[in-house]
C-alpha cells in the first residue's frame, strides 16, 4: 500500500513538473499579468494589459476610445478592443472602425491606444509612448 502511494506521488510531482515546464520559466517570478506563465509564447494581448494602465490616467472621463494592433499603420479589428473594454469601465470604449480613414472627423474616436505598433491617420496625433504601444488624441 505505501509503495502505491509513493509511486503516485511520485507520477503526480512529476507531472506537475512536466506542466511547469511546457508554460515556460521563470517559474517562481509573480507574474506581472494574468496572462503571463500561461504558455511558452507570449499571449497576443498581454502587451494591452500592460499598457492600459499606463494610459488610463491620461484618458478624459467619459470620452470614447478604441484600442487595437495596427496593420502596416491602419485600424485593425482584434481582440484588443474587448480587452480595452474590461479595463477601462469609466470610458465610452468603441470598436476599432471608428478610427477608419473614411469617418467623418465629428464620429472619430476620442482616443487611440495602438498596442505594439505606431498608428498613422492624418486626424490623430501622439500623446504618449510606451514599450508596449502609443496613445494618440483625435484633432478635431
Amino acid at each position: 500500500m505505501n509503495l502505491v502511494l509513493a509511486l503516485s506521488s511520485w507520477l503526480l510531482v512529476c507531472a506537475l513538473i512536466l506542466r511547469l515546464h511546457s508554460r515556460g520559466g521563470p517559474f517562481l517570478d509573480i507574474p506581472k499579468t494574468i496572462l503571463d506563465h500561461v504558455s511558452r509564447e507570449p499571449h497576443e494581448n498581454r502587451n494591452t494589459l500592460l499598457l492600459l494602465p499606463k494610459v488610463r490616467p491620461l484618458l478624459e472621463p467619459h470620452k470614447s476610445v478604441t484600442c487595437f494592433r495596427p496593420v502596416d499603420g491602419k485600424w485593425n479589428y482584434d481582440a484588443n478592443f474587448l480587452v480595452a473594454a474590461g479595463q477601462l469601465p469609466g470610458e465610452f470604449v468603441v470598436p476599432a472602425f471608428a478610427a477608419r480613414d473614411d469617418i467623418p472627423t465629428m464620429n472619430l474616436a476620442d482616443y487611440v491606444i495602438a498596442v505594439d505598433t505606431p498608428f498613422t491617420h492624418s486626424r490623430y496625433r501622439l500623446i504618449a509612448t510606451y514599450p508596449e504601444g502609443r496613445l494618440y488624441r483625435s484633432v478635431r
